[in-house]
């Protein structure tokens, strides 16, 4: 038994090494090495092991040593490094995007339903029951190959206007509308297998605004899917040109395969033009739906100065690795 307790005791000490280890390298998550950019995104599963292992440490350590005190101020530094990312997450922090109250005659409102479908996700009645529940205005689907746009076809007569750029390599994108979509533009940004649309939508009092929808590559490799190796990502940084040129109120969505943590200025090369719906609110973990410990933040909408916020859900599961994202936005 005394032995037992003391590898327990050690691998106690080995799991808070490797635990400020990864938070410490993470510091560097604008690297262009795929690992270091990788530990960007479970902040929210090593803030909190990290501080079970700082709890445990301090409740069976009977007598202190010197590497006790080093590990014990390496997990608080830890603690402090993922918590200056996800308190942004949280309640703690002010909304950076207002909540919509006291609406008004002249208030226009209209409503988006953001989704991941997976494309080897073979059921897509869930996602139609969603799209018949909300009702959204505008429905962003991902993932979308030939099938998944024949699935889908079921809403065209409530969604008159479209944009359909389909493929078999996991970056399909659909757009559909009631509202007017005028001046659609397929861009491939920072990739020739990766399409990413713009357009202008006129809302119901005659309005335009600028709409962006994005599935950039992940900071993984995978075979036989698109990849932007030994590339940059600049993606996100050449829409960011794109919005700041813009002379319309802009709202950007769609599976961005990275947590942002609210760092949307870095991201884009902007300053103080895209906000963030999540800050102040919450994680609204969309990714992963299959896996309890793997959750992040990773299917985003952004907006300019000119929204509120009247709603920001994340719905049920529908079968894909993603849960969709529900918005209600007032101009």
């Amino acid at each position: 038994m005394k032995k037992l307790r003391k590898i327990l005791y050690w691998l106690l000490y080995l799991i808070a090494v490797l635990l400020a280890a990864a938070t410490i390298l993470s510091i560097f998550r604008n690297s262009e090495i795929r690992y270091l950019k990788m530990l960007d995104f479970p902040r929210i599963q090593l803030f909190v092991f990290s501080f079970i292992s700082l709890l445990v440490l301090v409740l069976i350590t009977k007598k202190w040593q010197w590497y006790t005190y080093l590990v014990s101020f390496a997990l608080l530094c830890g603690l402090a490094i993922n918590g200056a990312f996800i308190i942004n997450y949280t309640t703690l922090v002010p909304v950076e995007v207002p909540t919509a109250t006291d609406l008004k005659a002249a208030d226009v409102q209209f409503s988006l339903l953001v989704s991941n479908v997976k494309m080897s996700n073979k059921n897509a009645q869930p996602l139609i029951d969603l799209i018949a529940e909300k009702k959204p205005d505008l429905v962003l689907a991902m993932e979308v190959n030939e099938w998944w746009d024949e699935e889908l076809s079921v809403i065209n007569k409530e969604y008159p206007y479209s944009q359909h750029t389909i493929n078999e390599v996991t970056y399909g994108m659909v757009l559909y509308s009631k509202l007017p979509l005028n001046n659609v533009e397929v861009a491939y940004l920072n990739n020739k297998n990766v399409p990413s649309f713009e357009c202008v939508v006129t809302l119901s009092n005659g309005k335009d605004i600028n709409f962006h929808c994005m599935h950039p590559v992940p900071p993984t490799h995978f075979e036989d899917l698109p990849d932007n190796k030994g590339q940059k990502e600049t993606a996100l940084q050449k829409l960011g040109k794109i919005v700041n040129d813009s002379k319309i109120p802009s709202v950007v969505a769609g599976d961005l395969n990275d947590v942002v943590w609210s760092y949307v200025n870095d991201l884009t090369n902007t300053q103080n033009i895209l906000y963030d719906l999540r800050v102040g609110r919450g994680f609204y973990n969309t990714y992963n739906a299959e896996n309890l410990l793997m959750k992040w933040p990773l299917d985003h909408v952004f907006v300019t100065k000119e929204f509120r916020l009247k709603k920001l859900e994340r719905l049920p599961k529908i079968g894909s690795d993603h849960y969709p994202i529900y918005v209600e936005l007032v101009l």
